[in-house]
């Protein structure tokens, strides 16, 4: 009752249904009355239908949530070209991640910014490996490892600017904000297996993580590339455990140029931290904490700007005073005349003042460097920088040429100071003639020599095997073509093959009779036959040869012709047909 209740009309209680199949939509209604009493049934039947491309799909079976429709048998020509680019992608960074040793599920995760990424048509336009291991890299960067971006690039072979710029659209256009910066003590245990500190390795890594923090609370790690900072970490705790390495092989490990590697130890060298030992740094757990570098830098600069401002500003107070005094005076009479070499030298005195604040500076220096390579006493070495000093003090006072501002403003041409003027701008320079004079022309003259420096231009004996093996190395192509050569000539002598030996001699044409015999020397036979028959005459009788007789010695000698019968030319030249036919 309840199953005939249930199928019964509606309306009228009937229970015979009638289903349209004329119609996509279905509908199941009644047979007396015609009320629609199911609309769009759902039916358990396997139907199957085509895509856009044509190819035939099943409807009905499970759609994954990055599907777009079901695959027909798990074929993967039946996926649509979006889905075959996803899953292309997703094998891809498999094989990046297999290589560089990434875990699977960093990989799934850079799959999703992938799949992302396509979604937004990031992927249009650019090359496929950029994406994908730009992808790997956000990834990456979210679990904290310590892949850079320079790994990739090597791996692809790619450029790494490339790569960056890449990355950094992806990071804008899909809005990443919560990206974490690079620890650089992230970097510092990948860079240490690389160095091979051998049974250390833990306690270098030790070192280089504590360095990294104390550059962190010492605001060096703020805008600056953790590669570098881990690089700087990794070479101070080397050198902390006595192990030599060098920048260069930070350089190759770290990516980052030497002279990046050289401002972060000069950063950390200028912080409170970088002036402690070895043992107090590693007991040391807090430390003041220094200023940025950037502060001190401008702070520096600020303090030698002022310096200069302030010395500039007393050099102006004492022009003031003189141009003061000197146009307080009404009128220069002779003791006028008397004082003007003292203000002269007063206004000179004035401007080698800053020269020689600085020039003392220098002097300290160089003081300092000259004192480590040689073995003369201070006092010696003061005495000389002072004489050369003295004397770049005189030159300058020759070569001066200022002209003050507050001394411009004096109408009269001829009460300005004579400092003004240039003086000695031009100087004769010595002669060629004069310095070659002074060189000995006596090549036996060496009283200016030391035997101990004659003894510096010779090789020992292990130097010049040395030098030999060089000279032999660079020059070993040339060596071995030269006894070729000789080994050849050799041989040819032995077997008596002269072939080479003998040249082409070049044929005269242009001689005559009494050019030979009018030179002087030996002829062998073969010569003058060829000088007698360049000019025609018969080697034998010395008469000129008739035409007939140099026609046929021009073709004896060389054949021109196949179709030519060289032995019927006589017959051409004979005097009595010749007579016969009139010639």
């Amino acid at each position: 009752m309840k199953n005939s209740k249930k199928n019964a009309c509606r309306n009228c209680g009937h229970t015979n249904f009638t289903v349209d199949r004329y119609t996509a939509a279905g509908d199941i209604s009644c047979s007396r009355c015609g009320t629609v009493q199911v609309e769009n049934p759902i039916v358990s039947e396997v139907q199957f239908g085509e895509s856009s491309s044509g190819a035939a799909m099943v409807q009905g079976a499970m759609v994954g949530a990055d599907q777009a429709r079901a695959t027909f048998n798990g074929r993967q020509n039946a996926m649509e070209s979006r889905e075959q680019t996803l899953a292309n992608g997703k094998k891809k960074i498999r094989r990046i991640a297999t290589a560089l040793k990434i875990p699977d599920y960093i990989a799934d995760a850079a799959g999703a910014w992938f799949r992302l990424a396509l979604t937004n048509n990031f992927v249009q336009g650019r090359r496929s490996q950029n994406v994908l291991a730009a992808c790997l890299y956000v990834a990456c960067r979210k679990e904290k490892t310590h892949h850079m971006l320079i790994d990739f690039s090597s791996r692809l072979q790619i450029s790494v600017y490339s790569l960056g710029a890449t990355f950094l659209k992806m990071v804008k256009t899909l809005h990443i904000t919560s990206l974490p910066l690079a620890d650089p003590s992230l970097f510092i245990q990948h860079f240490a297996e690389k160095l091979n500190f051998r049974d250390q390795n833990s306690k270098v890594i030790k070192d280089a993580v504590k360095l990294a923090q104390r550059m962190a609370n010492d605001w060096i790690h703020e805008g600056r590339r953790p590669a570098g900072v881990a690089g700087a970490c990794v070479l101070l705790a080397a050198r902390m455990n006595n192990f030599r390495r060098t920048h260069a092989e930070i350089v190759a490990v770290a990516h980052v140029a030497e002279e990046t590697l050289q401002r972060r130890l000069n950063e950390f060298k200028k912080t409170k931290s970088g002036e402690l030992t070895v043992e107090s740094f590693r007991e040391s757990l807090d430390t003041e904490v220094s200023n940025p570098p950037s502060f001190d830098r401008n702070r520096d600069l600020e303090l030698k700007l002022a310096k200069q401002l302030k010395d500039k500003e007393a050099a102006l107070k004492k022009f003031e005073e003189l141009a003061k005094s000197r146009n307080n005076t009404p009128d220069y009479d002779s003791d006028a005349s008397d004082e003007e070499p003292t203000k002269k030298q007063d206004l000179q005195d004035i401007i080698e003042d800053n020269r020689l604040k600085n020039q003392q500076s220098k002097k300290d220096k160089l003081l300092k460097t000259i004192l480590k390579d040689c073995d003369l006493s201070e006092n010696e070495i003061s005495e000389q920088l002072a004489r050369i000093i003295q004397n770049q003090r005189k030159s300058l006072q020759n070569s001066m040429y200022m002209i003050p501002s507050e001394l411009q403003r004096t109408t009269d041409e001829e009460e300005k100071i004579d400092i003004d003027k240039p003086r000695n701008l031009v100087k004769n320079l010595p002669k060629t003639e004069d310095l070659l004079s002074k060189i000995s022309s006596d090549p036996k003259d060496f009283d200016d020599l030391d035997d101990s420096e004659l003894d510096h231009f010779l090789l020992t004996e292990d130097e010049y095997k040395l030098k030999e093996r060089l000279w032999t190395g660079l020059n070993h192509d040339f060596i071995v073509a030269q006894e070729k050569k000789r080994l050849k000539q050799e041989t040819d002598e032995l077997t008596g093959n002269t072939s080479g030996a003998n040249r082409k001699k070049r044929r005269q044409t242009k001689n005559s009779i009494a050019g030979v015999e009018g030179i002087d020397g030996d002829f062998n036979e073969m010569g003058i036959n060829d000088a007698l028959a360049g000019i025609g005459v018969d080697e034998a009788t010395g008469e000129p040869l008739t035409a007939a007789d140099s026609a046929k010695r021009m073709l004896s000698k060389k054949s021109f012709s196949k179709k030519i019968n060289y032995a019927t030319l006589g017959d051409l030249f004979d005097d009595n047909k010749a007579g016969k036919i009139g010639i």
